[in-house]
């Protein structure tokens, strides 16, 4: 059994929680054990391993000796000309598509704006060597300069094989880069379906905690005293059509749709309505649709969308756009469309607009409610405590990509162990022209942070684009949105991770070679 099978398997039951949080598993329920991953893996491994090894062997048997020596000695050239204009159109590439959101804002330009991260590494991975070494020139100062042996070692070295440091660097910079933009925009996106959410929910209290409310109680609580406007909400399961090509069934979305009175009050309900009317949703299989889900789906005002209900598949006509879809969820349709197609009648939510007396009044009708044995909050608590849609999903997704990252890491890890325990030749030639002991682990040290510190440069260079992006698509700012635990997080393991993989290797090397 592959080595990496046990803790995979071990973590797959650790992210049971989340896969129940995010629909994938039923409550209750575990994982399922089962050979067939572990047999895939290797299968797919295996070839891949011995095909590699075999064109490494290939490429080592068809070197003349001499051009061996020369290349363990001495790296390639510099960056060819291809390289170099790949480089340069693959960042610009990358740049514009960070500032989409400018000309396309919300979710789908943010979306876009967040890829730009994987184009400017791109363009980093193919810069690689010229990168490292305009890194290295600019943390020469942070070095203390060229006055100490250990310093002028490390520099010359990291010049000199650049496309060696490359090879870790770039890996790192990977960590960082898409580690900050995944948590980036999800922060980003549970700040903007807050700020959203708070504006389309007007009154006082809210009444209800999910479940579905019991009969009667929009009319009871209409008739308490103080009690000046209400307007009832209900969701429920669908699919939509997002795809004129359905390819075993991609075509089709599930989507929670949010059931509202047409005539709710605007200062109850405020989906931000930018085209046509939500009180056309009167009229029988009618919809509004979000901003973003009118560019996902290309449906307008007027136009057709296919819709899954409990009772089939129907054609509904959008009536209204509106712009706070992740507030309120993409897709609005009202009461007797629910009805007509077996949608649940019963209201989840019910918005109240109290008496104008203060908070003291407001407390009093809330206590009101209570005594009916319903459960009430003030519209500011249920924005505050309230998550987007697919939160669960997202956090699943930042999970899976921190653990892919921590393997990458692990990789990079790896590398700078055997490439440190490769130098024991040029330790040892260091040593004989009369480099110190305590110099050459300097100068492993001083490599090893220099390459962290780059690594972080880059990676902080790279998504630093992206992430203005996703700020000024979601939320109209320019300043940056960040996750100040991840960030602080993935510095430290981009900094401390070459010291800790190459310093102690180096130790070992140089006591070898001079002991």
């Amino acid at each position: 059994m592959p080595l990496g099978a046990l803790p995979g398997l071990a973590l797959a039951q650790a992210l049971t929680p989340v896969l129940v949080d995010a629909g994938l598993l039923v409550p209750g329920s575990r994982p399922a054990l089962s050979p067939l991953p572990v047999l895939g893996a290797v299968v797919v491994l295996l070839p891949t391993a011995l095909a590699a090894g075999w064109l490494a062997a290939r490429e080592t048997l068809r070197q003349t000796a001499t051009s061996a020596v020369r290349d363990s000695a001495v790296e390639e050239g510099p960056l060819g000309t291809g390289r170099r204009i790949a480089a340069i159109g693959t960042a610009a590439l990358g740049l514009a598509t960070a500032f989409t959101p400018l000309v396309l804002p919300g979710v789908i330009g943010s979306a876009v704006a967040a890829s730009s991260a994987l184009l400017l590494l791109g363009a980093a991975a193919l810069a690689g060597p010229a990168l490292v070494a305009w890194s290295v020139d600019a943390l020469t100062p942070l070095l203390g300069g060229h006055r100490h042996p250990p310093t002028q070692l490390a520099m010359d070295n990291l010049r000199g094989f650049s496309r060696r440091l490359a090879a870790v660097v770039v890996p790192l910079a990977l960590v960082m880069s898409t580690g900050v933009i995944q948590t980036s925009t999800d922060t980003a996106v549970e700040r903007a379906a807050h700020r959203q959410l708070a504006a389309s929910l007007g009154g006082d209290l809210v009444v209800g905690a999910g479940s579905p409310l019991p009969a009667g109680t929009a009319e009871r609580v209409a008739a308490m005293s103080g009690v000046h406007e209400t307007t009832a909400l209900s969701s429920t399961p669908a699919q939509v059509r997002t795809d004129d090509e359905d390819l075993a069934g991609l075509a089709w979305e599930t989507v929670t749709m949010r059931v509202v009175s047409p005539d709710a009050p605007a200062s109850l309900l405020d989906p931000g309505v930018s085209d046509g009317s939500l009180v056309s949703l009167s009229a029988p299989n009618t919809i509004a649709v979000s901003s973003d889900a009118a560019l996902e789906t290309g449906a307008r005002v007027g136009e057709d969308l296919q819709v899954r209900l409990p009772d089939g598949e129907h054609t509904f006509r959008v009536v209204a756009v509106f712009d706070r879809g992740l507030g309120l969820g993409p897709y609005l349709i009202g009461g007797s469309t629910a009805r007509d197609h077996g949608a649940p009648e019963q209201p989840t939510t019910l918005l109240v607009g109290g008496p104008s007396g203060g908070p003291t009044s407001t407390e009093r009708l809330a206590a009101e409610i209570e005594a009916l044995d319903l459960p009430v909050a003030t519209t500011e608590d249920v924005v505050a405590t309230s998550t987007a849609p697919g939160t669960a999903q997202q956090r699943l997704g930042t999970w899976l990509l921190l653990m892919l990252l921590a393997f990458v890491a692990l990789g990079a890890a790896n590398t700078l162990v055997l490439t440190t325990a490769g130098r024991r030749r040029e330790l040892a030639l260091l040593h004989r022209t009369g480099a110190t002991p305590r110099q050459l682990v300097a100068m492993v040290l001083l490599e090893s942070l220099a390459t962290g510190t780059a690594a972080w440069l880059i990676g902080a260079v790279t998504v630093l684009p992206g992430v203005l992006g996703v700020s000024i698509g979601l939320l109209g700012t320019t300043a940056p949105v960040v996750h100040p635990v991840t960030v602080a997080a993935l510095s430290c393991t981009v900094i401390a991770l070459p010291l800790l993989a190459s310093v102690p290797t180096g130790v070992r090397v140089v006591r070898g070679v001079t002991g």
